[in-house]
């Protein structure tokens, strides 16, 4: 192995220069007049090595860095794993990041120089990703690695806090509407924190379109479907005859994701896919809602009426019928959904990372599909639909 890649949230990336200086004091140090990239050269008697470290921070290159940290995400929430606690606290920790240092070497990675960048990464509390697909901690422990495994008790999250939540835009609407549902969720009997941030206020919040919002509500609806006759068991050649012939009925071709429609396109589409998809029900009974056809979402306490979802689209007739009936919410409502699912999340996140049940009779499904949903609908970190995130 020659390289690898530390991930950190701090503020001030002149002390990741200075960590890297420290763990390598006895070396010939050289640094870019930029201060982004700096040389460790190592002479010996038969030849030298070089190790170079190249600094990308979301503040500098955004357009590169804020892709990287979503595939990150992908990569590890889909990791199959006993240790579900640390891949929850895992998924925390790559939301919060705002550094990466790329870490070529000209030769092997030996164990001294190893030894050494677990020390620059001590010094920042940063966390060390390998191409074998680990994640270690600075004492050198897998956090938690590709297969699943993972070689600690337990990972504190470490996060910057001049960074938690730097993308929200704070403001009197947002800390009113937390407070109205963190006191709303105590009357139902769900945990809540203090500290649990505000999302974007009334005043910097923009909702997804009409057109975006009809578009992914009926793809939605197609691949529910598709994904739940899968599950069921249902012959693969039948189902999606059925569904290509709906799916050229309503014009809706366009609308698919990248994952969709490679789900829709398999020969032999993985069952467990089948499941994942089959739960988009709840998330298109979100987006019907935010496009008036469903009158409220009421306690996310069990899945959504299937049928009647499926008919708003059906009675519809066609995708234009069904986009000129929509009247998309005002945004200040979708927003309360969107600050109450977050806080519905959180309480479901900390009930099952310390083995306990959802409170309060809450189905932790149907909440991460709705989280899901609505954190597309107001474009939170702007990401598509496949790469998503629902921090809690």
């Amino acid at each position: 192995m020659n390289q690898c890649t530390l991930y950190i949230s701090i503020k001030g990336y002149e002390k990741i220069t200075e960590a890297i200086r420290t763990a390598f004091g006895d070396k010939q140090v050289q640094t870019s007049p930029d201060g982004r990239q700096i040389t460790v050269v190592d002479k010996k008697l038969f030849g030298k090595t070089t190790v170079t470290f190249s600094l990308m921070t979301l503040e500098s290159n955004p357009d590169e860095f804020q892709p990287m940290i979503r595939g990150m995400y992908g990569f590890f929430s889909q990791i199959e794993t006993p240790h579900e606690h640390i891949q929850d606290k895992v998924l925390r920790q790559i939301t919060g990041l705002n550094a990466a240092v790329g870490i070529v070497s000209s030769k092997e990675i030996d164990t001294d120089t190893m030894n050494r960048i677990l020390d620059a990464a001590s010094r920042v509390h940063a966390v060390l990703f390998l191409p074998t697909g680990q994640l270690l901690n600075p004492e050198g422990k897998v956090i938690l690695s590709a297969q699943g495994e993972s070689e600690v008790e337990d990972f504190t999250v470490t996060v910057s806090t001049d960074l938690i939540d730097a993308h929200i835009q704070s403001s009197p609407s947002a800390e009113a509407r937390k407070e109205r549902n963190m006191l709303l969720l105590r009357e139902q009997g769900v945990p809540v924190i203090e500290h649990l941030p505000v999302i974007d206020g009334d005043e910097f919040a923009v909702i997804r379109t009409k057109e975006e919002i009809a578009a992914r509500a009926a793809a939605l609806c197609m691949i529910a479907m598709y994904g739940a006759d899968v599950a069921e068991g249902s012959d693969i050649k039948e189902a999606r005859d059925y569904i290509e012939d709906v799916i050229e009925l309503y014009g809706v071709s366009p609308f698919f994701t990248e994952k969709e429609r490679a789900f829709l396109e398999s020969g032999a589409p993985d069952p467990t896919d089948a499941i994942q998809f089959a739960w988009m029900y709840e998330c298109y009974w979100v987006l019907l809602w935010s496009l008036g056809y469903v009158e409220e979402l009421g306690y996310p306490g069990s899945v959504c009426d299937v049928q009647a979802a499926v008919d708003a689209l059906r009675l519809a007739g066609d995708f234009d019928t069904f986009y000129e009936r929509a009247n998309v919410r005002p945004k200040e409502d979708i927003l309360d959904e969107a600050d109450r699912i977050y806080r519905y999340d959180w309480a479901c996140v900390d009930a099952r990372i310390n083995g306990r049940p959802a409170p309060a009779g809450l189905d932790g499904g149907v909440v991460v599909e709705r989280h899901r949903a609505l954190n597309w609908l107001v474009r939170y970190m702007d990401a598509e639909w496949d790469d998503v995130s629902m921090d809690t």
